[in-house]
């Protein structure tokens, strides 16, 4: 005799309930040994971010205080060291370089030393600093371009010039690198690449300084490339 009900289907949930509770009472000792580490890194996170490190960039604001003064005076050596009283910007990252203040100090520090002429701590610090605002990050890759070609280093200097030239093209530095690159090039006898950079400036920066003159250069660049 046929039927069109459907059979159902006993689940044995007692012995599915007592396996669960069998392996957790077998690995209790191990689930709270993993809960304990668990809530330990969560208070430490807690304490880190909403008391330790808010205090940490207060203090770094203070410290690096008077190193962005001499910064700004063109006081570098100063604006490193400190003045005896002070801290200075070296201080700042060996004690705070984890800090958003920390950051700044390594961008600070790396131009400083491009300004003295010490070019690979210039590369150092430079390469350290991450930097989110459009123009600083622009500006930082360039001078890491600046401290190799001033150790004849073209090759790096090309490549740092070009992340430059990519990194938040803007009205301001774009031309400015741009015409560096295309220099650069030129020094290399890579006229194809060297015009390739000038018309970029033509065509989209008409209105910047570095366009005043690219007429001339592209024409000589063209001539070099028998055009």
């Amino acid at each position: 005799m046929s039927s069109n009900k459907k059979e159902k289907v006993i689940f044995p949930i007692n012995e599915y309930i007592h396996k669960i509770e069998k392996f957790f009472d077998t690995y209790k000792k191990q689930f709270n040994i993993i809960s304990s580490i668990v809530l330990v890194i969560i208070a430490a996170l807690v304490v880190y971010f909403v008391w330790y490190q808010p205090r940490q960039e207060e203090r770094a604001e203070v410290a690096i205080y008077k190193a962005e003064q001499y910064f700004a005076q063109d006081s570098f050596a100063l604006a490193l060291n400190g003045d005896g009283m002070h801290d200075g910007i070296l201080d700042v990252i060996s004690n705070y370089g984890f800090t958003k203040t920390g950051n700044r100090a390594k961008y600070i520090a790396g131009i400083c030393y491009l300004r003295i002429g010490d070019y690979d701590n210039a590369i150092k610090y430079l390469k350290k600093f991450k930097g989110k605002d459009k123009l600083v990050a622009v500006q930082a890759l360039a001078s890491i371009g600046d401290a190799y070609m001033e150790k004849n280093d073209f090759k790096n200097a090309l490549s740092y010039y070009k992340k430059a030239v990519n990194k938040n093209p803007n009205d301001l530095l774009t031309p400015l690198y741009l015409l560096r690159t295309g220099m650069i090039c030129e020094m290399e006898n890579n006229w194809k690449d060297a015009l390739k950079y000038y018309e970029r400036i033509q065509k989209e920066y008409p209105m910047s300084e570095q366009a005043g003159d690219i007429e001339k250069r592209i024409e000589f660049v063209k001539t070099k490339l028998g055009k």
